[in-house]
């Protein structure tokens, strides 16, 4: 039986977005990426911005204030004027974040028929009874990084910079909030190295993991 879900998990600079895109328009499923991220603030009632910020291992500093907001919030209640329509959200952490991305992340793989990429969906799923076909889309960091200067108009080593910041924030991230290597093949039915990988030829080894998946 063909996966009703396919998720992509993308390294900065990797082609990866695109082939997640090319991969939702050729089965015909959903393409869900940023609508993720807007539905979970809408639910808690905060901006998608402090949603977001909720998708990286915040630092010591950063954890810190985390717990010195929660403190001020509980010792004066909720203080008028505040922008999160739900003042629960004053006390919310982030790993509280987290699970509302990953409640919304399951609920629309139950409904089946889309692509999600990022959000920890691979990790996400395996406690749950979504079948899911699992891609990492990763390459070198110097090959990344000439493509992402290219999509943005960037120096090389402003690029080469991006991209090791955001590698090494996902990999925090993943192991701290969930246990596991990013780059754990384990975690995946298929990894695409993107150095020498184009979008067609990508895109057509997904589609054939898809339909062979059961």
């Amino acid at each position: 039986m063909t996966a009703t879900v396919v998720t992509l998990s993308v390294q900065l600079g990797s082609g990866g977005f695109e082939i997640a895109q090319s991969v939702s328009r050729k089965l015909g499923y959903r393409y869900y990426d940023r609508e993720i991220t807007a539905q979970a603030a809408s639910l808690v009632g905060v901006s998608a911005e402090t949603v977001l910020a909720a998708e990286h291992w915040p630092s010591f500093i950063e954890r810190m204030l985390e717990r010195l907001a929660l403190a001020s919030a509980s010792a004066e209640g909720v203080l008028p004027g505040t922008p999160a329509t739900n003042p629960a959200a004053l006390t919310m952490t982030s790993a509280d974040y987290r699970r509302i991305i990953e409640e919304v992340v399951v609920e629309l793989a139950k409904r089946g028929n889309c692509v999600i990429v990022g959000h920890a969906a691979q990790v996400v799923f395996r406690d749950q009874e979504v079948m899911s076909f699992n891609v990492l889309v990763h390459g070198s960091a110097a090959r990344r990084a000439e493509r992402l200067a290219q999509e943005r108009d960037l120096p090389v080593k402003e690029a080469l910079k991006e991209v090791e910041e955001s590698d090494a924030d996902r990999s925090s991230l993943f192991r701290h909030a969930y246990g596991v290597d990013l780059l754990d093949s384990s975690l995946y039915d298929l990894t695409l190295n993107t150095d020498d990988l184009d979008l067609d030829a990508a895109t057509a080894l997904v589609l054939a993991g898809v339909e062979a998946s059961s």
